[in-house]
């Protein structure tokens, strides 16, 4: 399949390991043709590539109603408008476990502002929604002694074909062309590996002819279509290309055991790989890397559903296929049903302003009529030179047109609601959440795929930051009487501490924010809330952390017993001002 560098002399056990991989590459590769097809055609259709195909004349209007692009620009602030609550709880139930586990929760919050979770996370869902499967893959940050994540390319990933979900696959594979320099730096065996051509098939480049100018040339663009180049030809394209090789990174299911020594001398046999998943790394024909993986921890133990270091979410689809839905492909039609139309709609315009004419042989006039504004046509013979103007659209065109968007709004579930565009009947913070909630049903069943995705991760950190985590960190702990306390910790420290990760419901989904704010304001004018730290907490307004912090200082001064100066000079008057404030007088005995 691949070429063999040469000097590299692999055994007969790495031989056979580097066939197995390639091949279970190969058939996942070939397994998954058609989605990549599918997925090449939904990336265009969000791109504003509608007309491809379509051999039309140069004269006809090809307008792009770029709906698909606007729905999908649309959930995406949805789902990720505000960020997650991820909820850490002890199984233990006991105080310690508690108070662990409120430092740890202090922890991810703040992990998930230094990892900018707020804005990668838009890059994850663009993936969720135009492929129909985003793709993450967890990582311990060996600079910052912390977790960490990085986007998967879906062009990059690939599972054994009879694989529904991460619980029950076998064995996926990671392909992405590295540049050979870097891959002499991090493996042992990289100086082996020699540069591979015709990588724009497993990696995030597409390479294509296209004209420019009048002229072919070879045009690179990435997967996303944020950067393009063109070349004159393959060569030149290939020689801008730094030398790189195709790295197969393959997490496979092996419960195979050997025999050891224990502790008392004697023979047992135990997992060869512990929590039987094993790591190889493949490039070119040259083992780069064959043992355990560095999470073995990902088990049942630490709530971690499956033993890979990958993050997955499918928007729908069949429950028996790995992949999901693109969210173009189901909006194909309308739009380009709506395409064609529009074009039509110009077309007929553009007739009207610049009709036919139809000139009789016998006039003389040849090569005059040019529809300029107050054209004068002179013409020498007896016939006539009329213009001919279009019959004017019948109204159902426009009525089909309005229905098609009615139809769009209801497939898509993106309308008027979740643009923020106005509604007349909606005149309280009570009907605006009622009406919201009823008018975002389907994105509102994205957000429980999103928050199921996230609490996965979430726990794949903690699971991390316990094993892994040997550098003292400091949080800031807010209690629930909104003091600041700072706490050290080691995550190793944590190691038998069970805990559990939740992801808030719904957290993901923007609330509304007049109807929180009128449910609390009425809450307190009933005297049931009256904590004033609750309920600016819960209000939008500007310098609201100051005004918070404010709160919480003059908390803890009111919680201080006053001096002797503040209740009097001498000590009649200090026993004066006791006896008339009982409850000053039992604040200072405390």
């Amino acid at each position: 399949m691949l070429d063999k560098s040469e000097g590299y002399k692999p055994t007969p056990q790495d031989k056979e390991i580097i066939k197995r991989t390639e091949n279970m590459f190969g058939i996942a590769r070939k397994a998954r043709s058609e989605v990549t097809k599918l997925w090449r055609e939904a990336e265009g259709l969000y791109q504003g590539n509608h007309w491809e195909g379509m051999n039309m004349p140069q004269f006809k209007n090809q307008i792009t109603v770029d709906l698909i692009a606007s729905a999908i620009d649309t959930m995406i602030p949805i789902l990720s408008s505000r960020p997650p609550k991820i909820d850490i709880m002890s199984v233990t139930g006991d105080d310690r476990g508690s108070n662990i586990a409120d430092t740890i929760q202090a922890f991810m919050d703040e992990l998930w502002q230094i990892r900018d979770m707020q804005n990668i996370l838009p890059e994850f869902l663009l993936d969720y929604l135009v492929y129909g499967t985003g793709i993450m893959k967890t990582h311990w940050n060996n600079v910052d002694d912390m977790p960490d994540c990085d986007i998967i390319d879906p062009f990059n990933f690939y599972v054994n074909p009879s694989a529904t979900k991460l619980e029950n696959a076998e064995w996926v594979c990671l392909a992405s062309a590295m540049p050979v320099y870097e891959i002499k730096e991090r493996f042992e065996n990289g100086e082996y590996v020699k540069p591979m051509a015709n990588l724009d098939k497993y990696s995030s480049t597409k390479i294509g002819t296209t004209n420019v100018g009048g002229e072919d040339k070879v045009q690179v663009t990435d997967t996303k279509g944020t950067e393009t180049n063109y070349y004159e030809g393959f060569g030149k394209a290939m020689e801008d290309l730094e030398p790189r090789s195709l790295v197969i990174e393959c997490y496979m299911r092996d419960p195979s055991k050997e025999y050891v020594i224990n502790d008392d001398g004697k023979e047992e046999k135990k997992m060869k790989y512990p929590n039987g998943m094993r790591q190889v790394i493949v490039s070119n024909g040259v083992l780069l890397y064959d043992g355990k993986t560095k999470y073995p921890f990902f088990n049942k133990e630490n709530h971690c559903p499956h033993p890979f270091p990958f993050v997955t979410i499918k928007n729908t689809g069949s429950p028996h296929s790995f992949w999901g839905k693109p969210e173009p492909k189901r909006l194909k039609s309308l739009n380009l049903a709506m395409d064609r139309i529009s074009s039509q709609v110009m077309d007929n315009i553009h007739l009207t302003a610049n009709p036919m004419w139809i000139v009789d042989e016998t006039t003389g006039v040849e090569n005059q009529i040019t529809n300029k504004p107050a054209q004068v046509i002179r013409k020498k013979g007896a016939g006539n030179v009329t213009m001919q103007s279009p019959p004017s659209m019948p109204s159902y065109i426009f009525n089909f047109y309005q229905l098609l968007g009615d139809v769009f709004e209801t497939v898509s579930g993106v309308n008027k609601a979740t643009q923020g565009k106005e509604a007349s009947n909606v005149t309280s913070g009570v009907q605006a959440q009622i009406y919201r909630q009823a008018s975002t049903t389907k994105i509102d069943f994205k957000s429980r795929s999103v928050d199921q995705c996230i609490s996965v991760l979430g726990t794949m950190w903690v699971a991390m930051f316990k094993h892994l985590g040997n550098q003292v960190k400091r949080v800031n702990y807010v209690g629930n009487d909104g003091i600041t306390e700072p706490r050290d910790m080691i995550g190793v420290m944590f190691k038998d501490v069970d805990l559990m990760v939740r992801a808030k419901a719904g957290s993901m989904l923007p609330e509304n924010r007049m109807f929180v704010e009128n449910k609390i304001l009425q809450l307190a004018q009933l005297g049931i809330v009256t904590d004033p730290e609750y309920i600016v907490e819960n209000m939008e307004m500007p310098s609201k952390e100051r005004l918070l912090q404010k709160i919480r200082e003059e908390k803890e001064q009111a919680g201080q017993p006053p001096s002797p100066e503040q209740l009097g000079g001498s000590e009649d008057e200090i026993y004066e001002t006791l006896m008339n404030d009982p409850e000053l007088a039992s604040k200072m005995q405390q």
